[in-house]
This record gives structure tokens, sequence and C-alpha cells, in this order.
């Protein structure tokens, strides 16, 4: 693929099969590309100024972005640092786009949209989307873009471009032409005439003839501008005009570079990728006047290992790889030469190059990797290797049925287009798949395959990317902070995790994430991120308090411990981290630790509600005479407290003072009639003094109210249990068994009643969940254990 208006200068690689002749024959050797001497550095040029351009811009924007800052109006924030993020991700955008991350600039360019929109914006994003292969996508931007900025030559080149590689060579001629006209040069025109050949219209290919006419008159007539011609008469469908511009080239300069290779491909195609000695003849002068081509060094090979030539083949398949280290076809067909000849030491190396340097790049050549997969199957079936060979022939297998399937689809896009199709005419021969096959031409060391960078542009990317992401970081968490402060949470924490995203280690951030989901009651977020923010070394006691009350709300009581720890005697007499620390003492078992903290606490004066709460955690210690100490205090000052006098009965039913508790259960009744809470416990203190037939009836008014009060049920059916009523006893205590089927002893007590009444199997069947629930319980507390001691 390529962005015209710039002829491909790039090579492709050929298919995996050698010629008719050799028994390895079957698939079409595509016509490729080369290194035509047609100038780039306007398009270099043009994009370092964008680049510089945008760097330029960002640093304004991120100057007026911190100005904002100080001055502390949000609104001005929000605005300047939408500029800021949209800036910097056109600029990673741009940086995805030259490391050949093609989808990775396509979503931060549509990411940028969302904080500006702008014409630029939208071109940027179609060029992304057509080096991803986009095209419908690209033009739309390119249509959009245009109707903004009619002018821009650019545009009109993304237009063409994209237009042409979806084959709509037709609608593509109006922006070739607009850019020729503007700018008539040799490589503006080029792609115009290309364009009109592919029309396949007679008027169009007189026009390409007028157009080339214009191109010489321009650069004056030489053998690489017919070279020039005859490729793009070649993708055209006029291998005799190819062929005849191709001998023009030679005629001009017998060394014109890659004209022989191009005419012995060109007759190659005619005749049915049959080679002749003339054929190969052509491919050894290229080969003579540049040592160092790499394509009439690699069809020199294939051509002369179909002849089982395999010295010869393997001396010019070396120097193929020697010029591009990074291709897996030389290797590949060295690997079959050297099987075909017995050395499978050397064949089974080479084949495992070929496989590496292809990695996820399968397709390229109709799958011809394939053909190491089979070889490999059967070296390592013959060398008694039988799990790699299966492994090796399910993979042949999986590239094959992809083979068959490609071709099927060529063959009836071939027909579609042509009414019938020959067998040279299964692989299309287009110049996207020519373009997406090619590497880059250069061969030095200091590239890099992918993207023809050097290590050098790498490094100077990956620095400029790490201080992007930081900006970006950094906008994303003021612009955040901003919105928090105008208390938009929801808004402000889907940015901070956006800050995140880009850099976690920005200085604040986990701070500032944190705290907003802790005001959002988003515990267990705010656990993380304040956890994160004290491991950076954030160690203040307003964050501690926070994150130890984040803890406790999400039951990690022994992370809210040591979170409280460090605060001494300023938390325990906190309002809201004492109370939640002694709590957490209190959940882990430390009671003397839980006491000594709620003792500091109650020093200072507290509100009836927050007392109601002490006065639990003080039944939850074990000191009950402080706990119905704490909630007379609460009573004193608010004498009709919700749940005041329950929570008191309680203490004193832990403390065994059947009468106080029932005097505090029916004075909780007295204030709240339908409390069942109350009336329940008033029930199960008669039980505990043997009041027997006043417990049952005070389960039965409470069954009545709410007759999912599974206590209720389960205290009513061990009493009719008790007393023989065994039919009463088994539907109290089923409905107990629905309502909360996960606690042991309700099946136990169930399974007994069954057993009773002469069910045995549905006795079997309760004592059976029984002991399974038992069993999982032990499990829980050894867990619980085991976490404590550790």
């Amino acid at each position: 693929m390529r962005l015209f208006p710039y002829p491909a200068l790039s090579r492709v690689w050929h298919s995996p099969e050698c010629f008719c002749r050799a028994a390895r024959c079957g698939l079409i050797v595509l016509f490729t590309t080369c290194n035509l001497a047609v100038p780039q550095t306007r398009n270099r040029t043009t994009t370092q100024a964008q680049e510089t351009s945008t760097s330029s811009e960002l640093v304004t924007r991120v100057a007026a972005a911190e100005r904002a800052r100080n001055d502390g109006d949000p609104s001005t924030i929000i605005a300047d640092n939408r500029l800021v993020i949209a800036a910097a991700m056109r600029e990673l955008a741009g940086l995805r786009l030259v490391e050949s991350d093609y989808s990775g600039s396509v979503d931060l360019y549509r990411s940028s949209l969302n904080f500006e929109e702008t014409p630029a914006a939208d071109e940027s994003l179609g060029y992304a989307e057509f080096r991803a292969g986009h095209f419908d996508e690209a033009i739309t931007l390119a249509q959009k873009a245009h109707g903004a900025d009619p002018k821009n030559l650019r545009i009109d080149r993304l237009l063409a471009s994209a237009l042409d590689q979806k084959g709509d060579y037709v609608n593509a001629l109006e922006p070739f032409a607009r850019i020729a006209q503007a700018e008539p040069t040799v490589e503006n025109l080029y792609p115009l005439a290309e364009c009109l050949l592919q029309t396949k219209r007679p008027e169009d290919k007189q026009r390409a003839a007028e157009v080339f006419r214009q191109m010489q008159q321009l650069a004056g007539d030489s053998g690489s501008l017919h070279v020039l011609m005859g490729r793009a008469y070649r993708d055209g469908g006029d291998m005799d005009a190819a062929v005849r511009e191709f001998r023009r080239a030679l005629a001009i300069d017998p060394r014109t570079p890659h004209a022989h290779y191009f005419l012995g491909l060109a007759q190659l195609y005619m005749r049915d990728w049959k080679p002749t000695p003339e054929i190969e003849a052509e491919f050894r002068k290229e080969v003579e006047n540049y040592p160092n081509d790499y394509l009439a060094n690699y069809m020199l090979g294939l051509a002369t290992s179909g002849e089982r030539q395999y010295d010869l083949s393997d001396r010019y398949l070396a120097a193929a790889a020697r010029i591009d280290p990074g291709s897996p076809d030389p290797p590949l067909y060295l690997g079959m030469n050297a099987y075909a000849e017995g050395k499978m030491g050397s064949a089974e190396a080479m084949m495992r190059k070929a496989i590496q340097l292809t990695g996820r790049d399968e397709e390229r050549t109709n799958y011809q990797i394939r053909r190491a997969y089979v070889d490999l199957a059967r070296i390592a079936s013959q060398s008694g290797r039988t799990q790699e060979s299966d492994a090796y022939a399910v993979k042949a297998r999986e590239l094959q049925n992809k083979i068959m399937q490609q071709t099927q689809q060529d063959v009836s896009r071939a027909m579609a287009a042509k009414g019938d199709a020959s067998d040279a005419a299964v692989v299309p021969l287009t110049r996207k798949e020519e373009e997406q096959a090619a590497p880059p031409v250069q061969n030095s060391d200091d590239r890099v395959a992918n993207h023809g960078l050097t290590a050098a542009q790498i490094t100077a990317a990956k620095e400029r990317e790490t201080t992007l992401k930081t900006v970006l970081a950094q906008a994303f968490n003021d612009l955040a902070t901003a919105h928090a402060r105008q208390q938009e949470y929801p808004e402000a924490l889907s940015l901070y995790h956006q800050a995140e995203q880009w850099d976690r280690n920005l200085d604040g951030l986990e701070k500032n994430l944190g705290q907003c989901a802790f005001l959002m009651k988003d515990y267990a977020e705010a656990t993380r991120a304040l956890t994160a923010a004290s491991q950076q070394g954030d160690d203040s006691a307003p964050l501690r308090a926070m994150l130890g009350l984040a803890c406790f709300a999400t039951d990690k009581y022994q992370d809210a411990v040591h979170a409280f720890q460090p605060l001494g005697a300023s938390g325990m007499t906190d309002g809201e981290a004492g109370y939640a620390w002694a709590a957490s003492l209190a959940h882990i078992g430390e009671m003397k630790k839980a006491t000594e903290v709620l003792s500091a606490w109650e020093v200072e004066p507290r509100a009836p509600e927050t007392l109601l709460l002490a006065g639990q955690l003080w039944t939850e210690i074990g000191d009950y005479a402080r706990a119905t100490a704490t909630l007379e205090r609460a009573l004193g000052s608010s004498p009709r407290l919700a749940k005041a006098h329950f929570y008191e009965g309680l203490a004193y039913i832990r403390w065994e003072h059947w009468s106080e508790a029932a005097k505090e259960f029916q004075q909780e009744l007295d204030l709240n009639p339908g409390d069942p809470d109350a009336r329940y416990h008033l029930g199960f203190v008669d039980q505990q003094e043997s009041k027997t037939d006043d417990a049952l009836m005070v389960y039965e008014q409470v069954i009545s109210a709410d007759p999912n009060y599974v206590n209720a049920q389960y205290e009513a059916g061990k009493i009719l249990l008790d007393r023989g009523d065994l039919v009463s006893a088994a539907a109290h205590l089923q409905t107990a068994a629905k309502l909360s089927p996960e606690k042991d002893y309700i099946h136990y007590q169930l399974q007994s009643a069954y057993r009773k009444l002469g069910k045995t199997a549905d006795a079997d069947r309760e004592l059976a969940i029984y002991k399974s629930l038992k069993a999982q319980s032990r499990e829980r507390v050894a867990e619980a254990i085991q976490q404590h001691n550790h």
C-alpha cells in the first residue's frame, strides 16, 4: 500500500512455489516493484513540518493550561486541558503512524476528536485509516476535509490514494488530476497516468500516453523513466506496452536499474510462468550489473531451484538472504533445496528460520510458509519426533485450508471482472498486494524492518512518547480535578482513570483518584488507589484516615488497622476514624486494643446516634457494662432514639441479664409497637427463662406479622419439635430452611423432625446438607485464622 503521488519504491515477495518445470510448481509469482529513483524529499519535509507544528502547538497549549491551573478557574482549566489532550493525542497518533501501529494511530486520532474536532484532525485520522486499510473511512474523512479546505493537496492525495486502493479508479481520477494540475511534477503526474491505465477505458489510455509525454518533457528521456512507464502499463494489463517500455529503457541505457529484471518478469508472465534461457538471461544481466539487487538474485534462485541446479540456486538465494536478512523467503527455499538434497539438518535449520522471520505475516505470498511446516513435519517424523511432527502437520493443514479459501475468492473475483480466468490469474496482480508485502529497500543494520526507523530515531520516538504520556496524564488529572471541584464526581473519576492509563506514577494522581472514589462511596476503588498513593510515598494523616475508612467499608479490617495505626492518639479521637479503627480491631479479635481506641474515642462528646454505634461496639468487644452505660447516655440525650433500647436489650442478653433485657425490649416496643426485632428478642428472653408458652406465642405473633422472619420460624420449630408436634415443627423448619438455606443448624433440626416422622430419605438429604455446610464453615474459619496469622 502506498500514498500517492509517490510511486512505490519498495519491493514485494514472490509466491511460495518455483516454476512449472519444477516438481514444486503450482502457484503464481507476483509482479514486483523495486527501488526506483523517484524523490521523496517533499513528503518527508512535509511530515517533519507537521510534526514540528504539532509540537509547537502542544507547548503553547500546555503553557496556557498551566496558567489556568494557577488561576484556579475550573471552567478555564477544563477548556485549556481539553485542548492539551487533543494536541497530545494527535502527536502520539502521529508517532504510532510512523511506527506502523496503524490501529493504535486510528484509535488515538478518533479519541482526540472527542476533545477537539478540526478539518486538520479529520485529515490526520483519514491518513491513519488509510494506513490501517480502512479505505471507506479514509474516503469519507477526506471528502469531509476537502469540503472544508478544497485547495489542500494533502487531502487530495489521501482521497486519490484511498479511492485507488479500493479499486475505484474512475473516481480517483479527479483528485489525481487536481494534484497534477496544481503541481505538475513527475511524481504527481505518474500516479495519474497509472490510474488512467487502470480504468481500462481507451480514451484514458490515450490520456495516459499524453501524461507520460509530459513527464518526459519535465524530466528528460531516461531509462528509469521508461521503467516507470512499463510498470504502469503492466499494472494496467497491457503487457505488450510494458515490454516495449522496458526494452526502450535498455536501449537508452543497458544498465538501467531493474530494467532487465522487469523485462524478464514480464516475459515470464506472458509465457504462463514457464522460464526460458532467455528470461533467465535477463535476470542474470540484472545481477551482473547490480550484484546486490535482491529481486534478481531471488528470482534466479527460484528458477535454478526449479531446474534442480541446487548449488547454483543456493548461491543466488544466499546472496538474497545476505542483501535482506529480514526476509523469510530465501531461508525457506534454501531449506527446500537442502531437503531435496537430503540435508535434513540444514533443511530444518532454514525452515525454522523462515518461520521465525515470517512471524504473524503467514498470509504473505499466498501462505507459502506452509511448505516449511510440511517439510518440518516429515523431518520430525523421520527422526522419531512424533508429537512435534503432528503439530507441524496440523499447522500445515490449517494454512492449506486458508490457501483454498483465498484461491476460491480470487478466482471468483477474476471471473467476475473478465468473464474467465486462466491459471496464471489465480493471484490478482494488484498494487495493494505488492505494497503490503514490501519491506524497506534500504538494508542497513541500523534499520528496523517494520517501519524503517534508525535505532536513534526509535529511541527519540520512545522518549517523546514517554513525554506525551506524562502530558496526557497531567492534563486528564487537571481536567478531572476541575470537575471534582464542581462536585461532578462521576465525570471526574472517569477522567482520573484515563489519566492513570497514561501514567499511573504521576505525582498526586492516585491520591486524587482515591479521594474522588471515596466521595462517590466507591470504597473498593478508593482502597486500591489510596493504597497505591501510600506506596508511592504519600503518608499524610488525612490519606491514611481515608484509606482506613475505605478498607473498613469494604470489610478489610486488617488493612484498616494497618492504615489507622500510625495516626496514634489523634486518630483515636477522630470522629470517623476512631470508631472505624476500634471496630476493625474488634472484628479481627484484638479486643484489648479495641477497648483502648474506643475509650479514647468516647472522651470527646458524641451525638446520640454516634453513641448508639459505640454501644453496639462495646457489646461486640464484650464489655456489657460499658455498652449499657453508653446506650443510657444516648437515651439521656435523646429518650426516643430509635433502636437504643433494642441494642441495650441485646447487650443485656449477651450479659445474660434476662429481666433487664426484657425491660429494654418492651420499652422499644412501647416506642415502636411494630418492631419485629424487639418482639422476637422478647420471645427469645422468655425462652431463656423457660417460659416456652410465652415464647412460642411471641414467635407466632412475629411470624403472623412477617412470615419471612427466619429466626422466629426456626425457634418456633424447635419448641414444637421438643413438644412432639412433629408436623407443625417440620413446617416451621422447612420454611426457615428455604429462607436461609446456608444455615447448617436449621438443616440439622429439620433432619431430626423428618427422621421422627419416618421420612428417612428426606432426613438423610438434610443431614448431608448439614454436614456439607459444616465442613465449608470449618474451612472458612481455618482460612480466616491463616490470613489473620499471616
